[in-house]
């Protein structure tokens, strides 16, 4: 299903999952970063942002296809760990995942805009929000799972840097159909945080910079930009960081109260 303002759809997002691959473009690119300190203490800062002590409940958005959750409790075994997803296929691939790693996640087959959850101290997405027309509808609903003082976080990846528009526009067209570039800025994600009533917006750029290639064009010049991509991000540790573009932007925000 999709609706107005979503740039996926739940069958996109399982055909992503089920598709016969190494690794997705999200895998095998946080797999990458997760192997840098820098990724590292992105995922701790981000975990550690509530400022509390001791366990704290922490709810993903967009969860699947869990290897995201699987990272956060490695950094924080100690803490509770709830997913959301509203891609069922994905939702399956995040719980065989979470099960077989020992993982005691809570994961909930759901729409964020419309679920009911109990509120948790750390609500977090990765890359969720650019894939919607109104980013900042969709940090309100971050918002909305938080208890009083608790904190939303975000990642998005950078897509916007004029070079990688014009290769995308070339080979990858539907990356940018289903990516909202507008978001991809620290002042724009400053702006949905604000508009969506978050206050101590903290935002950010983390990781070297990188090339999407889940979603290029099925034919040779398609074939050709996937290797290249790949050559692209396996080197890309090499290139000084944030240039000429950093991987991904993130940022914080606290519920008022």
């Amino acid at each position: 299903m999709k609706s107005s303002t979503d740039l996926t759809s739940t069958e996109s997002w399982d055909q992503l999952w089920t598709q016969p691959r190494s690794g997705g473009v999200a895998s095998r690119v946080k797999q990458r970063l997760k192997a840098t300190r820098t990724w590292h203490q992105l995922l701790a800062d981000l975990l550690d942002s509530t400022g509390r002590e001791g366990p704290v409940d922490v709810l993903e958005l967009g969860c699947a296809p869990g290897s995201m959750l699987l990272q956060l409790h490695q950094l924080r075994p100690m803490h509770t760990y709830h997913g959301i997803d509203f891609a069922p296929e994905g939702l399956s691939t995040a719980r065989r995942l979470l099960h077989s790693a020992g993982v005691p996640a809570n994961l909930q087959l759901g729409d964020v805009r419309t679920a009911e959850l109990p509120p948790v101290d750390l609500v977090l997405s990765f890359g969720l929000v650019e894939h919607f027309e109104e980013p900042g509808e969709i940090m309100a609903h971050h918002r909305r799972f938080l208890r009083p003082g608790g904190v939303a976080a975000v990642t998005v990846p950078n897509y916007a840097h004029p070079a990688l528009v014009a290769l995308l526009r070339r080979f990858s067209p539907e990356t940018l159909a289903t990516h909202n570039l507008r978001v991809m800025s620290e002042d724009s994600l400053r702006t949905a945080f604000a508009a969506a009533g978050l206050v101590d917006i903290v935002t950010g750029v983390s990781g070297g910079p990188t090339m999407p290639n889940s979603r290029v064009r099925p034919d040779l010049s398609g074939s050709s930009y996937r290797l290249a991509a790949r050559t692209w991000n396996a080197c890309s540790g090499l290139l000084p960081d944030g240039w000429p573009w950093s991987a991904n932007i993130w940022a914080t925000g606290v519920q008022p109260g």
